[in-house]
């Protein structure tokens, strides 16, 4: 990934202190924050690895700057069973310290975190009006920019189905945050920050047939403004949100009359909630325009001109999500994926996940869009779900 000077150079600080820990420590600490501001919160995830010793709900910790000590209590915000052995934690920080400092457990011994703590400009912009809620304080603005410049943007898999001939679905997505947050140019021209460039590949591979040729590939590049970010708040239960708004251009890369293509103009919010069990309901629609279809003049008739999707997880669990879509002449289809995480992940947004799905209706491929072929159950494996 690609990440600014000042975030990759806290980045190395912080893997080189979270695997130099004091003693043979097997509490981990994670975290996907790497600023705050004095007297704010920092979400930690904190696992036991070494013995079936339970997390409790509360946990002794201190902040480290220098030869000066502070203590502070990381207090659980899951709802996690009693033999749970890991558990999302959050504290305040003291309000007179700043600068680059150090987290750990008081005790257990435990790996570090390393937080730059100071405060930002605002750079937030309309969307927490957009949203109904108020602007955050201008250090949480320094947590709401994404630390890395190249990040995965859609869900990433390998999938294989056998219903009527093997076929195999994969997907690759990122987007690439076009100026650096702390750069001269945003500096200049705050607005610049949320721009983003967006790459989606989507490819049906029919491993059945004598060469096993590609049915067809999918390509959506696309430029857009990103408000918000992508992944709820932890410390907090309320609603969180974002928004993408651009243009897009899909084609599937063929000539002739197998050629397809369009440009659209989209607009996509997303809201999340925090529930108390400590899973994450997002609802993401995506309402688009169409600029350009004359190799498919009534691809509105199949996919309309939104679909809605929705969200239902944990990040250490099972998520199930749903995407639907409803064309103006009553046409649609319905995609249906679970995931669950084949070893115990940190962060939510990479990994490795076993990975069902399953999808019904027209337009599984832009080539097929006015095409309802057998329903497919697919299997597979996801580093982005």
């Amino acid at each position: 990934m690609l990440l600014s000077a000042a975030t990759g150079r806290l980045m190395v600080l912080a893997i080189i202190a979270s695997f130099a820990p004091p003693g043979q420590a097997a509490w981990l600490l994670a975290s996907d924050q790497t600023a705050t501001r004095p007297g704010g919160s920092v979400a930690v995830s904190v696992a036991n690895l070494d013995d079936d010793a339970p997390v409790p709900d509360t946990l002794p910790a201190r902040i480290i700057s220098g030869k000066r000590k502070w203590a502070i209590t990381l207090q659980a915000q899951d709802s996690a069973p009693p033999t749970a052995r890991r558990r999302e934690f959050s504290a305040v920080l003291p309000a007179d310290i700043t600068g680059l400092v150090t987290l750990e457990l008081a005790s257990p011994a435990s790996s570090r975190l390393l937080l730059q703590v100071a405060e930002a400009a605002d750079r937030h912009g309309p969307l927490p009006r957009m949203l109904g809620r108020p602007a955050p304080p201008a250090a949480d603005a320094l947590l709401a920019a994404p630390s890395p410049a190249l990040a995965a943007h859609e869900p990433m898999y390998f999938l294989l189905g056998f219903r009527e001939a093997t076929t195999a679905r994969f997907q690759i997505s990122f987007k690439y945050r076009m100026f650096d947050d702390q750069g001269p140019v945003v500096e200049w021209l705050p607005v610049l920050s949320g721009l983003r460039f967006g790459y989606t590949q989507t490819s049906l591979w029919d491993l059945q047939s004598n060469s096993k040729p590609f049915r067809d590939t999918s390509f959506r590049p696309s430029l857009f403004y990103q408000w918000g970010q992508d992944r709820p708040t932890r410390d907090s239960p309320a609603a969180d949100g974002s928004m993408q708004a651009g243009y897009e251009h899909e084609s599937n890369g063929r000539d002739s009359g197998n050629s397809r293509s369009m440009d659209t103009l989209f607009l996509r919010p997303s809201w999340r909630w925090q529930l108390s069990d400590g899973q994450t309901l997002a609802l993401t629609p995506k309402l688009w325009a169409y600029l350009d279809k004359k190799d498919n003049p009534d691809i509105r008739q199949y996919r309309g001109y939104a679909d809605l999707g929705i969200r239902l997880g944990r990040d250490d669990g099972w998520l199930w999500s749903a995407n639907a879509r409803r064309g103006a002449a009553g046409f649609g289809s319905l995609q249906l994926d679970a995931s669950y995480p084949l070893r115990r992940p940190f962060l939510a947004d990479t990994g490795g996940f076993l990975h069902f799905q399953f999808f019904s209706g027209y337009g599984e491929t832009l080539l097929d869009y006015n095409l309802r072929r057998t329903s497919q159950f697919r299997i597979g494996f996801s580093i982005v779900r």
